[in-house]
């Protein structure tokens, strides 16, 4: 036998591999991509109407540390959509800045160790309420929630963070959404206020992968146990609230907001995730470095610091979203560069939609291959975390 017979008959085993393996990361996205887009037409949708009209009243509440550059642009939009009756209430967790500055400028009235006078209801009340140290067994966040909810009055709660935008009507459209759907607990997905590169690149990709891998339509399931909250916009029937126990019974979870939906979900209460991008947007970070830490601790408490759960995220991403294109520049007949081509073809598809629906520049949806890279190493990370035990750091 020759050396070039041999040499065939030992490359079409690999051949045959390499077109088998691209046929199957296909048939993945092709499922993917189906699957996605039943569930968008599923997805409850929130949108801003003249006909939102609700019968409640909500308290409002923020905890703040260190917040100066955000509480102004959070606080105002909101005060301007309270009604008579309604509250809005920032909880100051030890800002060493100008926070409880602003706050005054704004109108604010400090809430003090003896409380302040009961305000007549027909006007919205706007206050604050400065917090001791945080003790141990608590997160930050939580220990300011625990605090400030002995101060909320109404019938329905809004949990929200200061690096939030609120769009004119939007509480009237998730308060009055809550109450025709009978929702115990509604959370809500934003639209992304992204400004430079790597928030541009980064953002729409994490996000997109927390949608794969917390579908809205299991979360919105009742027998469904995948649960997902998102604490940036949390709106909860204060009785439900109580009977969760608040945030006393999660002081400890770093990810309280999947804590409580999943407590809602055990109560077989009514919990609902919806898209909210007309309500209200969010920068979540505004550096490389955050935006790793950040979407870091996210993914190591999403999945519970369990290193197989982190592990099946770290291959996923590996083989459907960075091996394709290693494997585009390799191949060596058509077939096999056919395949990748289309493969990449439905990858980059993909990434327009999920920029499009977290309001992101769809250009950036272009370097996906790279912002999959990026993440690949978010996750890493997080697997490393999970694997060594590391404690999660908070501000």
């Amino acid at each position: 036998m020759d050396l070039g017979t041999s040499f065939c008959y030992d490359a079409l085993p690999m051949e045959l591999l390499l077109t088998a393996f691209l046929v199957w990361i296909l048939g993945v996205w092709i499922y993917r991509s189906i699957r996605s887009l039943s569930e968008l037409a599923q997805a409850p949708i929130l949108r801003i109407s003249s006909t939102n009209v609700r019968r409640g009243k909500v308290s409002i509440l923020i905890p703040a540390k260190n917040e100066e550059k955000n509480i102004a642009d959070c606080v105002q939009p909101l005060l301007a959509q309270l009604h008579a009756g309604d509250e809005l209430l920032v909880i100051n967790n030890c800002s060493a800045d100008r926070t409880e500055t602003i706050l005054k400028e704004l109108g604010a009235v400090e809430i003090s160790a003896a409380g302040t006078p009961p305000q007549l209801k027909t006007a919205p009340s706007f206050r604050y309420l400065n917090t001791p140290q945080t003790p141990n067994g608590w997160t930050g966040k939580n220990f300011a929630l625990h605090l400030g909810i002995d101060h909320a009055s109404c019938d329905w709660i809004l949990f929200t963070d200061a690096d939030t935008r609120h769009a004119p009507g939007s509480i009237d459209a998730s308060v009055a959404f809550a109450e025709k759907n009978k929702v115990d607990l509604l959370t809500l997905l934003p639209r992304a206020l992204a400004h430079g590169f790597w928030e541009n690149l980064i953002q729409p990709c994490a996000m997109g992968y927390m949608g794969l891998w917390f579908p809205v339509a299991k979360i919105n399931d009742p027998a469904s146990k995948v649960h997902f909250g998102n604490g940036q916009y949390l709106l909860i029937r204060k009785e439900h609230y109580q009977k969760l126990g608040g945030h006393a019974a999660v002081r400890e979870a770093f990810l309280e907001d999947f804590a409580l939906m999943k407590k809602t979900k055990e109560m077989n209460a009514r919990g609902i995730c919806a898209f909210g991008m007309e309500i209200y947007g969010t920068r979540m970070y505004d550096s490389f470095g955050a935006l790793w830490r950040g979407w870091r601790r996210i993914y190591l408490h999403a999945f519970e610091q369990a290193p197989w759960r982190i592990l099946k995220c770290v291959l996923s991403v590996f083989f459907f979203s960075v091996l394709p294109l290693l494997l585009l520049g390799a191949a060596p007949h058509g077939i096999e560069i056919l395949l990748g081509l289309i493969i990449m073809a439905i990858i980059l598809t993909t990434a327009i939609k999920a920029a499009t629906i977290v309001k992101i520049r769809k250009r950036y949806a272009l370097l996906h291959p790279l912002a999959a890279l990026v993440f690949l190493g978010i996750l890493a990370d997080a697997l490393h975390m999970a694997l060594l035990k590391r404690p999660t750091l908070w501000r």
